[in-house]
């Protein structure tokens, strides 16, 4: 069996074991199953099998460290917007509180390792994504080089400060750049399919609006992503090449991103 081949198993086998954490008869009533970000997971159980760890251990700060993930996807997945029919006030009401139930499991399980510095750790990394988040969706005016350090914050904070408590850094530039890269080719494709995005406002805030259409304004914004997504890709080339394994194992998941977004990777190549 390949390394990569255990490493796919492996991931199957945490998959299995958060869903079985996520099961609540009541929640699944009324709410969606939460999604699982698989890629984090994917990182996150690599950062952490560097460690050595017993695999009972590994599995359950792995676990923790997704329930944390999903409680804040979970929670960002409530909108601002008026809802009317008792219907919608329940599903939000109670997608809130399993936001809140997802993270007490974490809690519950780091407790009973009696690991208090990895839930301070887990608790950091929250309020430091809850912090840019904030800034990112309450600011209008914010910079675009601002607009996207938040972006790398939010997608990438989790991972870092778990990948800093355990003393091991080995991993972290690859796994901020790529979830960030990742996350700008989710956005290039809502773009692309003319879904107006929070970064697509910021964006736009900077540009000079009075006669251009929204097919200007939107190959405009593409092309301010598509340059974070070059330097992206350029800079995860240089890394990849530091640490083949982890192009072996995350090369094929980035084209999938690309594909999927319209990306011309040769275009840029051809213009560089």
């Amino acid at each position: 069996m390949t390394q990569k081949q255990s490493i796919q198993m492996k991931i199957s086998d945490l998959l299995y074991k958060i869903n079985k954490r996520l099961q609540h008869p009541y929640l699944m009533r009324y709410i969606d199953q939460p999604v699982i970000d698989e890629d984090k997971l994917l990182l996150t159980y690599i950062i952490l099998n560097e460690k050595e760890l017993a695999e009972e251990d590994l599995d359950k700060y792995a676990i923790s460290t997704m329930l944390v993930q999903i409680a804040l996807d979970t929670h960002e997945s409530i909108t601002s917007n008026e809802v009317i029919a008792d219907h919608d006030k329940k599903n939000r009401q109670l997608t809130v509180l399993a936001g809140d139930y997802y993270s007490s499991l974490y809690y519950y399980l780091l407790s009973d390792m009696k690991d208090l510095s990895m839930i301070r750790t887990l608790a950091q990394a929250i309020q430091e994504i809850n912090e840019n988040k904030m800034q990112y969706y309450k600011n209008d005016h914010q910079s675009i080089e601002n607009s996207m350090e938040n972006i790398h914050r939010i997608e990438s904070s989790l991972l870092l400060k778990t990948a800093d408590h355990f003393h091991l850094p080995l991993w972290k530039g690859i796994a901020d750049e790529f979830l960030f890269m990742k996350r700008m080719l989710i956005e290039r494709k809502n773009i692309q399919d003319n879904t107006y995005t929070p970064l697509a406002a910021k964006i736009m805030n900077h540009m000079n609006r009075s006669k251009a259409g929204w097919l200007s304004l939107k190959n405009q914004i593409l092309e301010v992503i598509d340059s974070y997504i070059l330097h992206s890709k350029r800079r995860l080339e240089k890394l990849w090449a530091e640490e083949p394994v982890m192009y072996t194992i995350l090369e094929h998941r980035i084209e999938e991103y690309i594909q999927q977004s319209g990306f011309r990777t040769k275009k840029y190549a051809e213009e560089g």
